[in-house]
């Protein structure tokens, strides 16, 4: 019986997407040998928590390993792999920058899931994985990795990962900032928080249809000026009302230009 050696790897970075993703994959049997951070304190906390060598200076990262996570901020991958040795392959996890800022052998796995502050182990089950690398071989120990802490591997090049992400940025980022909007409108009203729970449901549950542009609903799709006249005058009685007001208006028009008969 062939059974494969587990994956050895090691960490550079101590933040959230650290936290989580070198918790999932110890959980699903990879071996983290060390662990680097800015901050010793963090670094000492998540080798302590992955069984890992904690180790103060980049250039010194074990070579025996089949390859450095680099789980740092976009802006500091570049300058943390140069640091790197050159002969260990290297990966990041970013939905927009491109591969190549690594050097040497490297490769990309972005997983399509925002991770909270929270330091549980994350349920990686069917989460989608970008993958790109320069290698087949490569390519191939990265959709394992995906694969054993329970993710779904899929190959992207940088241009068609950058894509997905800016898609990500409207599913995530923007709704979950139109629900704050909503929540903020409750709050200085005095009223439960959970009113919005069922059009919140249901707007998942159209998402996941892939159908949302024949899903939309609402005054704006209608013209129905009469009630966003109402609405305007509404947001006059709200903290930062200017910006809700804004907001409401841009909003407001792109829905119904988009869906013109």
């Amino acid at each position: 019986m062939n059974i494969s050696k587990p994956i050895r790897m090691s960490i550079a970075g101590t933040g959230r997407v650290a936290q989580a993703l070198g918790q999932a994959w110890q959980k699903g049997g990879v071996e983290i040998v060390e662990v680097w951070g800015r901050s010793q304190d963090r670094a000492q906390e998540l080798g302590r928590k992955l069984n890992a060598v904690v180790v103060d200076d980049l250039a010194t990262l074990s070579t025996d390993i089949d390859a450095v996570a680099v789980l740092v901020s976009d802006d500091a991958i570049r300058e943390v792999a140069q640091s790197l040795p050159h002969k260990v392959k290297r990966f990041h996890t970013s939905g927009v920058t491109d591969k190549d800022v690594l050097g040497g052998e490297n490769g990309v796995i972005w997983p399509i899931k925002s991770f909270s502050a929270n330091t549980h182990v994350e349920d990686l089950t069917e989460v989608p994985f970008a993958v790109e690398a320069g290698s087949k071989e490569f390519q191939a120990m990265l959709h394992r990795l995906v694969k054993e802490s329970g993710g779904i591997p899929f190959n992207a090049s940088s241009q068609t990962r950058a894509k997905i992400h800016l898609a990500a940025v409207f599913t995530h980022n923007f709704s979950n900032h139109c629900f704050a909007l909503s929540q903020q409108i409750l709050d200085e009203e005095g009223l439960p928080k959970d009113l919005m729970r069922p059009l919140a449901e249901g707007l998942m549950e159209g998402a996941k249809s892939g159908n949302s542009y024949s899903l939309q609903t609402g005054v704006a799709l209608r013209k129905d000026l009469g009630s966003q006249m109402k609405h305007l005058e509404l947001l006059k009685g709200f903290s930062n009302n200017k910006a809700l007001t804004e907001f409401y208006k841009f909003v407001s028009k792109h829905i119904a230009d988009s869906h013109e008969l």
